[in-house]
């Protein structure tokens, strides 16, 4: 996937947000033709945490967070289905985080979807 160049930098500083908080970096934009992309999987305490990054330099189009609207959950379940049995991974608590950055700014957003997914 082409990330612009705000993206790249982005997810850049979510990852050095996440080592910074303990958590262990496993992966990072993996892809899935049809299902979506997933652009960090981390691990922290025992839980597997699927992270939508959302950079933006303003607010011109809205906040960060609401670029992640229904179908963009959807697509990031899927994702995470396939990842999980790609790995035939089983009985691991998971979570769904989203990380935005504004102006080198991190707000973590831990288990963002909770309650969204009908």
């Amino acid at each position: 996937m082409n990330i612009d160049g705000e993206g790249v930098k982005g997810e850049q500083r979510a990852v050095e947000y996440l080592l910074a908080e303990g958590y262990n970096v496993l992966d990072r934009n993996v892809e899935y033709a049809r299902r979506g992309e997933i652009d960090i999987v981390c691990e922290r305490r025992g839980v597997l945490v699927f992270v939508e990054v959302k950079s933006r330099s303003s607010n011109d189009y809205g906040e960060a967070v609401e670029a992640v609207d229904r179908a963009k959950r959807r697509k990031l379940l899927r994702a995470a289905e396939a990842y999980l049995s790609e790995r035939d991974i089983k009985d691991k608590d998971i979570r769904f985080d989203v990380i935005t950055v504004k102006n080198d700014v991190v707000e973590h957003i831990p288990n963002a979807f909770y309650g969204y997914w009908n």
